[in-house]
């Protein structure tokens, strides 16, 4: 089975050496890590030029010359990979020893998970522990656990953007890079939220309360929990976001009994399909 690694840097030049010793360090090894740049302006080029010079035949490089922004460029990292397995990889994590091990036997002893995420701790600038993790900040705790067991519940969050999945902790199978790829969602809508999207509506999306990274936080992220995520909005004549209507409409074609059930389930999913149906009226009319 081959392991991909899919790593996205922007000027992460303070960080990014202890990112990449603690990928290049795990007990099972993996085979490839493919590394998009998006037009960093430090050192972060000159020190992913030096390890692929030490690891030539696993760090693969590419050079955004101008900034595409952090969606596409994990969509272009992904699209890259190789391998059955793809873990994303931010530039300023620390990964445990045993991130790959514990993920890729889970994947092996369930088959049908396409989309495995963890819980990690927080650290700060100094790699100082916080004291907290991910999932005590993002609110995801037993009761929204246990609802996410269920994927279509995962579902129905994941469509109104009530992620909890953070992409730094994710691994997914390779039969899912034909759905996700491009990445085409709405503004305040991320690449994670739409990976989970897709598996959890082919019932594959699954969690694993591990601590599998030490998550930086520190005011240079360009997206984490350090951050205000916005709501999605409807965004037209942007050609990096999709309009939330044709969102809706995206998804309801490809899911359409997932988006049935997401209506059903309430009075708030009844006013999501009433608005998209006018939107579709409007449209024909």
């Amino acid at each position: 089975m081959i392991l991909s690694v899919a790593l996205c840097t922007c000027n992460g030049e303070r960080f990014l050496r202890e990112q990449l010793n603690s990928i290049l360090d795990q007990i099972l090894p993996v085979d490839e890590i493919v590394i998009c740049d998006d037009a960093s302006s430090d050192g972060t080029q000159d020190i992913l030029s030096n390890y692929q010079q030490k690891y030539p035949d696993i760090i693969k490089l590419h050079f955004n010359e101008r900034s595409i922004g952090t969606i596409k460029n994990f969509e272009k990292a992904i699209s890259l990979t190789n391998g059955q397995l793809i873990f994303l990889s931010d530039h300023d994590d620390i990964w445990s020893k045993n991130k790959i091990s514990v993920m890729t036997s889970f994947f092996n002893k369930h088959e049908d998970c396409k989309l495995l995420f963890t819980n990690a701790l927080l650290i700060d600038e100094k790699s100082n522990s916080l004291d907290t993790t991910l999932w005590d900040k993002w609110g995801f705790q037993k009761p929204k656990r246990q609802s996410w067991k269920n994927n279509y519940n995962a579902f129905n969050d994941l469509l109104n953007n009530d992620n909890k999945i953070t992409g730094a902790t994710v691994c997914f199978h390779k039969s899912l890079k034909k759905y996700v790829i491009p990445i085409e969602v709405p503004l305040g809508y991320w690449h994670d939220a739409w990976l989970g999207l897709h598996a959890s509506a082919q019932k594959g999306l699954f969690f694993i309360d591990r601590n599998l990274i030490e998550y930086r936080i520190h005011q240079g992220q360009q997206i984490g929990i350090s951050k205000n995520v916005p709501k999605v909005t409807t965004v037209k004549g942007n050609g990096n976001y999709l309009d939330k209507a044709d969102f809706y409409s995206m998804i309801c074609q490809l899911y359409p009994a997932h988006m049935d059930s997401t209506i059903q389930s309430s009075q708030k999913k009844r006013s999501i399909w009433k608005r998209f149906s006018l939107w579709i009226f409007n449209k024909i009319k």
